[in-house]
Formats: structure tokens, C-alpha cells, sequence
């Protein structure tokens, strides 16, 4: 349990500091940026509601409360102009198709859910052979 928490917390350092570079300098008048921010904040939000339920230690738990509040910090201390619009709509963004602020939310998947392409393919192959030989045992982790 204590590694989900980890990992959750490795996940919002990257993302914070992209969203940190971004505020800086390209996105700071973009509406993506202000939206990830407040997805984060309740990201963030819901870590510490799961965090107080848990059943970790508490020297574990106070060492994770502590990230997190110093995340909140930093999510909340964000750049943003007072008026943001999307600066695609306006033809002032230059740098293409994506969003950088909403792709880097996307950073959060890469990062907490770190399986790699032969894990998922062991994973489906040995659900397969369960299938196939009918056993009811689960599906054996793959490690």
C-alpha cells in the first residue's frame, strides 16, 4: 500500500514541475494550464482523503502527508495570467496540434502505472491459458 502511495507521489513531482516550466514561460495565459491545475489539486485532494483511510504506518503516513502538502503548495502557487482563454482559439499558440499543460496529466499515467508492453503481453497470455484450460485460479501475477 505504501508503494501506491509512492508511486502517486513520484507522479505529481513530474507532473508539478512541468506544469511549473510551462507556467514560466508558453502556457501562462492558456485555459489547459489553469484546467490541469485544478485536476491536479483534486488529484491531490483525493491522495490525501485515501491517505488519511489507509492502514500504513504512521511514521510512513506523516512522511507522505508531508509531500503532499508541499505539492499543494506548489499546484496552488502556479502562474496563471488573471484571464485565460484557450490561445489556440486566439492563433497565439505555436506549438502545434496538443496541449503541453493536458499532456502532461497524461504524464500521471506513464508514471504510476509504469507496465511495460511484455508485462501487459504475459498478463493476457496467461489469462488466455486460463481460459483455454478452464482453471479458476486467478490470473497469475506476472513479477
Amino acid at each position: 500500500m505504501v508503494t501506491y502511495f509512492k508511486n502517486q507521489l513520484r507522479g505529481y513531482e513530474v507532473v508539478l514541475a512541468t506544469l511549473g516550466a510551462f507556467s514560466e514561460d508558453i502556457c501562462r495565459n492558456c485555459i489547459g494550464l489553469s484546467g490541469a491545475q485544478t485536476k491536479v489539486i483534486k488529484g491531490l485532494k483525493k491522495l490525501r482523503m485515501d491517505l488519511e483511510k489507509s492502514s500504513i504506518p504512521e511514521v510512513e503516513k506523516e512522511r507522505i502527508f508531508f509531500s503532499l502538502e508541499s505539492f499543494f503548495k506548489v499546484a496552488e502557487g502556479l502562474k496563471l495570467a488573471e484571464e485565460v482563454s484557450c490561445q489556440k482559439t486566439a492563433g497565439r499558440c505555436k506549438i502545434g496540434p496538443g496541449c503541453f499543460p493536458l499532456g502532461a496529466l497524461e504524464l500521471m499515467n506513464q508514471v504510476t502505472e509504469p507496465t511495460t508492453s511484455h508485462e501487459k503481453e504475459m498478463k493476457k497470455m496467461a489469462k488466455l491459458i486460463c481460459e483455454v484450460c478452464g482453471a479458476e485460479e486467478p490470473v497469475p501475477v506476472v513479477h
